[in-house]
Order: C-alpha cells, then sequence, then structure tokens
C-alpha cells in the first residue's frame, strides 16, 4: 500500500522533470503519504499522495485532495492567508492508483511540534484566528452548499440546512456500513436531526470553511509567527459555526485566537448550542470510521466513540438540552 521513496522520486520527475531528486517520508500523517523533497541545487518541496479508494475512509474523503487546488488559488489570490502554490498534480490515476500533488516546502513546523514560550503561543494562535478570518470572507459565487470540490462526494445544496442534512445522513450511512451502528440507531440519529432542522436556517452564505482547524495544520516558527495554514482538503462551504465547532473540539478557540478573529462566535446559547451540538456530534462521529479504518485499527475505540455519541445524543432527546 505504501509508495517507496523511489516510486515517489518518479513521480516528483513526471511533474517537475528529471534531476537529481531526493525523496524522504516524513510528518504523523496516517490517511496521505507526505515526503520531503529536495533538489540538487537546494530546492524544498512536498509532495502528498492519497491512499487508494480501497482505503477505509469517510464519504468526504475519498479523493478530497481534488478540490485542494482551486481552494488554494482562490486563497493565494484573494487573502494573505499562508498556503503554498500548488506547483503540479495528477489526479488521472495514469502514473499510479491514487492522487498526489506537489508544493514548495513553507518555512516552519507543526505546532504541535513546537515549544513555545507564552508569548509566542499567543502571538500563533493569534496570527491563526486573522487568517480563519480571512478564509471565512471567501464565499461561493453561486451560493451553493456542501463539500463542494471536485470529488462529487455529494449532491450540493442550495441551503446550508439541507446541505447539513445530506452530510449528517452520509455520515451515519459510513457507519452503519462498518456495522458500528445500527440502521434502528442511524435513523433515530436522523430523526434527531430532521426535529432541529429549523436552527440551521441561519446560515444564508456559503462561506469556505477549513473543516480540520487543529494543531498539525498550523505552521510556525519558534516565536510564534505563523508560516503556514495546510490541509483543505476537508474543506466545505457553509456555516462558520461549523468551523468553530471544529476549532473548539480542537482545543483552539483560545482568547488570542478570538483576539485575532476579531469577535467571539457564539456557540452557547440559544439556537446555536443546539447548532454546535450537532456540529460536534459530526465531528466526533468521524473518529468511528477513522478507528475502524486502518489508520488506527481500533474498533474498541470506535465502540467507545459510538457509545458516547448515542449517550449523548439520548440525553438530548430526553431533555431537550444540547450539552455535548
Amino acid at each position: 500500500m505504501n509508495v517507496s521513496s523511489d516510486d515517489a522520486i518518479e513521480l516528483v520527475e513526471s511533474a517537475l522533470g528529471e534531476g537529481t531528486w531526493r525523496c524522504q517520508l516524513f510528518g504523523a500523517g496516517k490517511f496521505s503519504q507526505t515526503f520531503a523533497v529536495s533538489s540538487e541545487d537546494g530546492r524544498q518541496f512536498v509532495l502528498r499522495i492519497a491512499p487508494p479508494d480501497s482505503v477505509l475512509q469517510l464519504f468526504y474523503e475519498y479523493r478530497m485532495m481534488r478540490q485542494e487546488p482551486g481552494i488554494h488559488r482562490r486563497l493565494l489570490k484573494e487573502t494573505s492567508v499562508p498556503v503554498p502554490p500548488i506547483l503540479a498534480y495528477d489526479f488521472s490515476r495514469c502514473l499510479i492508483d491514487r492522487d498526489f500533488l506537489i508544493m514548495p516546502r513553507l518555512a516552519g513546523a507543526p505546532l504541535n511540534t513546537v515549544t513555545l514560550n507564552t508569548i509566542g503561543s499567543e502571538r500563533a494562535f493569534r496570527e491563526w484566528g486573522q487568517y480563519v478570518a480571512q478564509i471565512h470572507t471567501i464565499t461561493d459565487p453561486d451560493n451553493r452548499f456542501g463539500y463542494l470540490g471536485d470529488h462529487n462526494c455529494m449532491e450540493l445544496q442550495p441551503s446550508w440546512r439541507g446541505a447539513f442534512n445530506v452530510m449528517y445522513r452520509k455520515e451515519l450511512d459510513d457507519i452503519c456500513s462498518s456495522g458500528v451502528y445500527s440502521r434502528t440507531q442511524a435513523d433515530d440519529a436522523i430523526a434527531l436531526l430532521e426535529d432541529h432542522l429549523e436552527v440551521f436556517e441561519s446560515c444564508q452564505i456559503s462561506t469556505l470553511c477549513h473543516g480540520d482547524l487543529w494543531v498539525t495544520n498550523l505552521l510556525v516558527q519558534p516565536d510564534g509567527e505563523v508560516t503556514g495554514v495546510i490541509d483543505f482538503d476537508r474543506a466545505c462551504w457553509g456555516d462558520i459555526e461549523w468551523d468553530m465547532a471544529i476549532a473548539e473540539y480542537c482545543g483552539i478557540t483560545r482568547p488570542p485566537f478570538w483576539e485575532g478573529y476579531g469577535r467571539t462566535v457564539n456557540t452557547h446559547s440559544g439556537d446555536a448550542a443546539i447548532r454546535r451540538l450537532f456540529y460536534l456530534l459530526y465531528e466526533h462521529q468521524k473518529y468511528i470510521i477513522i478507528s475502524m479504518s486502518s489508520r488506527r485499527d481500533d474498533p474498541g475505540r470506535a465502540r467507545r466513540y459510538a457509545r458516547e455519541c448515542l449517550t449523548i445524543m439520548d440525553q438530548f432527546r430526553k431533555t431537550g438540552w444540547p450539552q455535548f
């Protein structure tokens, strides 16, 4: 399943031309394979290779790399968010049975691998908030909602209410197919969402959401300067509260982050609290599939995630209190 360094060099040569290339696996990712690429003249690149389609994935993960070139182009054109230009990509499956792309290697290292002092940490989160605010200025000109990318993982919807309904159902279908939820449990979860779909009508503008705001996707220098915001392959177009729920889930929404973002997004009262509950359930449930897949190969953990989600839904059903 894994691509060798020699195979990686062949992919680089197909895209960037023949030369003296060196490819070395790096990073802690367990989904895509990532190679650090260097040339004889000192240039540095990153080669990312998607997993084969046969790997167990969530519905939106199949071929999701295909949406990154377009997203990066818009971000580079319309914002100052430090994303790398995608220099080459091949989604034809002619050279290898999976997608791949090549980018220049940005300075810095993932936030979770860098030891920052208090001032540096505050700077990193403040700048991160500033860049997320810029990401949230990008909108779909046709105001379509959902995963809009070229991976074509869902039918696009004219409303966020409709899109999230589709997304949630498709995630539950994945969990049923994995054998962790029964069909009855999934249908009960759908019924609970349908009872509250009206709260999602507040989102009327289709906004670019990163969809994976956690510490491995921020590159920083030792002083906390942000040098890269990466991995837009899970991006979705819809409600910024969805993005902020993921950020909260991953421990990102600290005071310096909100300071950089320019305002605090309320997700803990009224209808926003109900939306938050379902957004966090959507995030938590994805780890059922991730745990069942070769990324973790831990069915026991998958069942724990499932029990936690089903308990949270049952409590909400009984009490009406959206607590996660």
